[in-house]
């Protein structure tokens, strides 16, 4: 890309002279303009594209349901849980098989059959902290279809307003109340059995923050403590009023805390696990999770959870539908097996989609397909896959709103090269890997008479 100041302008024409100076200008503002016109384009293709999605599922909004011999995408009519997950079974022989590779994904089914979606966050929404492609787009899609949307996760690092507050920093508004995490269930589910003592916690602060926005005492335990000698040990003073002890994931977890827990436990605390998830697909590999932690305070007290809260159980289950959830129209969308896809079954849910871009794979699939384990109705490669939005485009687009707001606020209009790097900052590849479209390119070309 040719580019130069109005500065370095000057200079050429006091050393070239009048004429020269001239051609020079000339052809800068040629080349300037040529790229702002291929930026426009660029951009202008990728928002055909999302708003053609828009426009095909807005139509069918209030379609009724498929018969139920329609099945182009294998299960494409909410059929019980037993018979729906009978054709899976019975029709396919590997991962692949439920694979969605049509271009459209699910988003004519989306559109008619399903009125809520029950989403996952971690490995679907967001990877730690960052949001992945083309989420904020197919959020705001689903919004614009009319569907309920719910986010259900089973990380308890934070409470229900933290996460409203994580949502807005990532671009994206919710209301608490579509929020439903681990720390919120293992909260409410103490509140259910009328508990009226102290519960100690190992885990974040969201965990504690719900326990007093139910008006439930925390117990402090051993407060951040290291290290539990066998002298600390024979004289460990376990609260008497400790009436329970929630196991979450806990990233300042020490032998300290696991010596009261697993302690208070054995004298008869009642032992509640935030959920079963070993880890987390973040950077380099899985963080370890709740269930890794869950799993040592097991094993040193000898007792097992009275309850997993979060997914996969049956009362984070009865939550949703006291939220007036109907399971048999609900889209449960997930990134793991054991929890989000069994928890889509075990609640009878009309279908059941895995997605690629956080924790499991085909092969995880494949591995369930053998040993008879719960398998999704349909795998695809990221929630705007999902709904048919090309997640480049998506980003595309959310790069050119964010743009005209700051147009609008007085700011420089974004060039091309601001859209690479906003391209490449969302994980997407350099700009000799952004492809155009090649009717839009040539009409670029031909405004300049083919010269540039």
């Amino acid at each position: 890309r040719f580019q130069a100041t109005s500065s370095d302008a000057w200079v050429v024409s006091r050393s070239l002279g009048n004429a020269a100076s001239q051609f020079f200008l000339a052809s800068l503002i040629m080349a300037t303009a040529f790229s702002i016109t291929r930026t426009a384009a660029a951009v202008s293709s990728a928002s055909r594209r999302v708003t053609s999605v828009r426009a095909a599922v807005k139509p069918s909004a209030k379609a009724t349901m498929r018969p139920i011999n329609d099945r182009r995408r294998r299960v494409a009519h909410f059929a019980g849980r037993d018979s729906c997950r009978a054709v899976v079974a019975g029709a396919t022989g590997s991962a692949d098989d439920l694979l969605v590779d049509d271009e459209a994904g699910l988003l004519d089914f989306v559109a008619n059959d399903v009125d809520c979606i029950v989403m996952d966050c971690d490995g679907v929404l967001w990877q730690g902290d960052t949001l992945l492609p083309g989420v904020r787009e197919s959020i705001q899609l689903l919004r614009e279809m009319g569907k309920r949307l719910v986010f259900v996760t089973n990380n308890s690092n934070k409470s229900r307003r933290q996460y409203v507050h994580k949502f807005e920093k990532l671009g994206i508004f919710v209301e608490k109340e579509e929020v439903f995490s681990a720390a919120f269930a293992a909260a409410a589910y103490l509140k259910t059995q009328k508990f009226a003592k102290k519960a100690m916690v190992i885990g974040g602060q969201g965990i504690v923050d719900e326990l007093n926005e139910m008006y439930l005492e925390v117990d402090p335990g051993v407060f951040n403590a290291v290290q539990c000698t066998e002298m600390d040990w024979e004289e460990l003073d376990i609260d008497p009023d400790c009436g329970a002890v929630i196991v979450g994931q806990d990233t300042s977890f020490t032998y300290a805390k696991l010596a009261y827990a697993s302690l208070a436990i054995q004298r008869g605390a009642v032992f509640v696990a935030t959920n079963p998830d070993a880890g987390d697909a973040i950077g380099p590999g899985l963080m370890p999770g709740a269930g890794a932690i869950v799993a040592s305070v097991e094993k040193a007290s000898g007792v097992s959870p009275e309850i997993y809260a979060g997914k996969p159980s049956a009362f984070l289950l009865e939550l949703l539908k006291g939220n007036h959830v109907d399971m048999a129209r609900t889209l449960v969308v997930g990134d793991r097996l054991d929890t989000d896809i069994t928890f889509g079954r075990a609640g009878g849910a009309g279908a059941t989609v895995l997605t690629l871009s956080g924790v499991c794979g085909l092969e995880d699939v494949d591995a369930a397909m053998e040993e008879g384990g719960d398998i999704p109705d349909h795998i695809v490669q990221s929630l705007p896959h999902m709904l048919g939005l090309n997640p480049e485009d998506a980003a595309a687009i959310e790069f050119v709103e964010d743009d005209q707001e700051d147009d609008r606020e007085g700011d420089n209009t974004a060039s091309r090269d601001d859209l690479d790097d906003y391209l490449d900052d969302e994980g997407f590849a350099d700009d000799d890997d952004m492809l155009f479209d090649s009717v839009d390119d040539q009409e670029a070309r031909d405004a300049f008479g083919g010269r540039i």
